[in-house]
């Protein structure tokens, strides 16, 4: 807004706003919410098994899934060198939900399994992305990853990063 001594002089007429000018104050800022520490993970009990979901496919398939819920899924064995990269506290993730099996190879089909049970827990992975060698290209921050326990994909919790994942525990 501009103060009305200036409006009169660059439009030759007095403004019809009644408000004084703008002080320089600093401009309001939203409170940054905090990200607690990451969330101690127990062990895994007889019949549980954790199971990945890729972010990108979560949000593009628009797919949801709470704790409690009965699942039938079909899995393939996980990339579990990019999860040890990616997180701080290390996991063992031995399958994940993919729903781009179309693309997958010969040898990856062959580790195929379908996997039915209740969701116990599922974990919010979230990992900052850092400039790599590689020009115009960002890579997870080496074991930096936080995971952050939540009741649903939707009910996503305050994260520092990027999510880039979800562990779901599944007791067969």
């Amino acid at each position: 807004m501009l103060p009305r001594i200036l409006w009169q002089r660059l439009f030759g007429w007095p403004s019809d706003t009644t408000s004084e000018p703008v002080g320089l104050s600093p401009v309001p800022r939203t409170p940054t919410t905090s990200v607690s520490p990451e969330d101690p993970v127990p062990a895994l009990t007889d019949g549980e098994t954790d199971v990945w979901l890729t972010e990108w496919q979560v949000e593009e398939d628009g797919f949801d899934v709470v704790v409690g819920e009965h699942i039938t899924w079909t899995l393939y064995e996980s990339d579990q060198p990019w999860i040890d990269l990616i997180l701080a506290v290390p996991r063992t993730v031995p399958l994940q939900r993919d729903t781009d099996d179309h693309e997958r190879s010969e040898d990856e089909l062959s580790t195929r399994r379908d996997l039915r049970g209740v969701v116990t827990r599922i974990d919010q992975v979230s990992v900052r992305f850092v400039s790599s060698e590689r020009r115009g290209y960002a890579a997870p921050e080496p074991r930096a990853g936080q995971q952050h326990s939540v009741s649903s994909l939707s009910n996503r919790r305050p994260h520092h990063g990027d999510v880039a994942g979800w562990i779901v525990r599944v007791r067969s």
